[in-house]
């Protein structure tokens, strides 16, 4: 129990080490200006991709929310980062939508744009379900129904999944958006989702308990 205990310690630590540094994601950037986006304008990667983010962002941040004051100090710090950074990362793709007058809503089924922009990844398109790593209507509401460890548990397990899931597409968009700032953005992503991954993976291992099966 001991050993436990000292582990929890450290893997604690080292959630508030690794998401203080994501904290400068928080920041603003001085990144090009609002003209230079416009004049770099969106392809359907771009405008794809950020269309379908937004959606999946604000599930996470849904998430993040549902266990705000159930969960233990250093899982809620983690949710709280989850959640400020992507609000901020909403708000930036958002933007760009504006900027290309394109919706904010995609008008289809979801990443249809991988199709074009990935072929190599487009077994990954889905074809009127959600996108991969989503979490079902029951999964959200039932993490405002638990608290305490049974809380840290299923947030972390289902956020897992969902980074996963996004990971898929931040992959493709990194490797073939046609806008820099596209790229660089969802270079940004996959490694700040990899990162989360690894402190909440070692949060689980804390718990005695495993990642769910990752997305298709």
């Amino acid at each position: 129990m001991n050993a436990r205990r000292n582990a929890g310690r450290v893997l604690s630590a080292f959630a508030f080490m690794v998401l203080g540094a994501g904290g400068v994601m928080l920041l603003p950037d001085n990144g090009p200006s609002p003209a230079e986006a416009r004049a770099s304008a969106g392809g359907a990667v771009d405008i794809g991709f950020s269309q379908d983010m937004i959606v999946h962002h604000q599930q996470a941040v849904t998430m993040a929310q549902a266990v705000r004051g159930r969960t233990s100090p250093s899982v809620s710090q983690l949710a709280a980062t989850i959640e400020l950074n992507q609000i901020k990362e909403i708000g930036q793709m958002q933007g760009w939508l504006a900027l290309w007058n394109a919706p904010q809503v995609p008008s289809g089924p979801p990443m249809t744009w991988m199709a074009t922009g990935d072929r190599g990844h487009a077994g990954h398109r889905a074809t009127g379900g959600a996108m991969p790593g989503m979490a079902s209507l029951r999964e959200v509401e039932g993490l405002g129904e638990v608290k305490g460890k049974d809380a840290d548990v299923r947030f972390l397990q289902l956020m897992i999944r969902h980074h996963q899931g996004g990971l898929i597409m931040t992959g493709a968009a990194a490797r073939t958006a046609a806008n820099p700032q596209v790229r660089a953005l969802a270079t940004r992503m996959t490694a700040e989702q990899h990162q989360e991954n690894a402190v909440m993976a070692g949060l689980l291992a804390a718990l005695d308990h495993r990642p769910l099966a990752p997305p298709a």
